[in-house]
């Protein structure tokens, strides 16, 4: 949908400067490379339905965008957008819109609407400590416990667990450095007493023995495959997910934890212990506050919902 035609010559100014904003902060990869072309198929759809000027966008545009965005055939396959997609252009409405705030261009975004929070996205689960502490002693490999360590313990995507390497565990200062993270940014992690006890105990006793050779490495991968090479993504999360059923605990088990999940998880646990939403920001890699926010939401509704179920009832009549 890149190359809708936009006959507005303010829509078309405003999408090319966007899109411009969008490579310089680094978003012009992976899946980030869409912000630029959702924003223009929206900014196509409201021009054909009268609008023309970015300020006269309300938020009712933005939910007939959605609804057409519901039925809108799927340009790559058979069958229509996925919600995740849906969400991929929800989400690079609200990107262009607080852009445009700051820009001056407007004093209010249509695009922060509640309610078209769509999909499953918002319900992923989460362990508590105590099943953290669990699935930890399921492990039965120094990798496996090393992959926890990391996944929970750092909060790492898992692009970022697959594209570590031996040297960006930094043992002696107690840190994991993440050189690429989610738009293109580094990030230095800071490790537990535990965390460096684990990893230390995986890099130097076990690690060495996967590869043949007396040892001799092959690729400076952190976690390494049977093949000698860098564990990819799908194999981690293949990993955990053996983990997860040897804990035979069917309450675990009906959770579907993947390895995004330990990264909310420990989000979640760090907040719920006091830790302020700047600190849970830096350490996750966010570079915007919405996102971070989520958690605290997430937290204030268990508390509230603990409030209510163990409110008091004494003095009551």
């Amino acid at each position: 949908m890149k190359n809708l035609p936009i006959n507005n010559p303010e829509f078309e100014r405003l999408y090319s400067e966007f899109a411009d904003f969008i490579r310089l902060k680094g978003y012009s990869r992976g899946k980030n490379t869409c912000y630029p072309s959702n924003v223009r198929e929206f900014l196509f759809f409201v021009e054909n339905r009268g609008v023309s000027e970015i300020k006269k966008v309300v938020a009712f545009d933005v939910i007939q965008y959605y609804e057409y965005l519901r039925e809108r055939p799927n340009q790559r396959r058979d069958g229509g957008l996925s919600e995740s997609m849906i969400r991929g252009h929800l989400f690079s409405l609200r990107l262009f819109f607080d852009y445009l705030m700051d820009m001056g261009e407007v004093t209010a975004s249509p695009a922060h609407l509640p309610k078209l929070n769509i999909g499953k996205h918002g319900n992923r689960q989460i362990l508590t400590i105590a099943e953290i502490k669990e699935v930890d002693k399921a492990c039965v490999t120094k990798m496996e416990k090393a992959l926890i360590a990391i996944a929970y313990g750092c909060g790492l995507r898992r692009t970022e667990i697959e594209m570590l390497d031996t040297n960006d565990v930094i043992l002696s200062r107690g840190v994991v450095v993440v050189r690429d993270g989610k738009g293109g940014k580094s990030r230095t992690v800071p490790l537990s007493d535990a965390g460096v006890k684990t990893l230390r105990e995986y890099i130097v006793d076990e690690r060495p023995t996967l590869f043949p050779n007396d040892g001799m490495e092959t690729t400076p991968s952190l976690f390494v495959n049977k093949w000698h090479e860098r564990m990819k993504g799908q194999y981690l999360g293949s990993l955990l997910k053996g983990i997860i059923e040897r804990t035979q605990n069917p309450v675990i088990l009906a959770k579907n934890i993947t390895l995004h999940c330990l990264r909310h998880s420990i989000a979640t646990h760090l907040q719920d212990n006091g830790a302020d939403i700047e600190f849970v920001q830096e350490f996750l890699g966010h570079s915007i506050m919405d996102t971070t926010t989520v958690y605290s939401r997430r937290r204030k509704q268990r508390l509230n919902m603990y409030n209510k179920i163990n409110a008091p009832t004494y003095g009551s009549k």
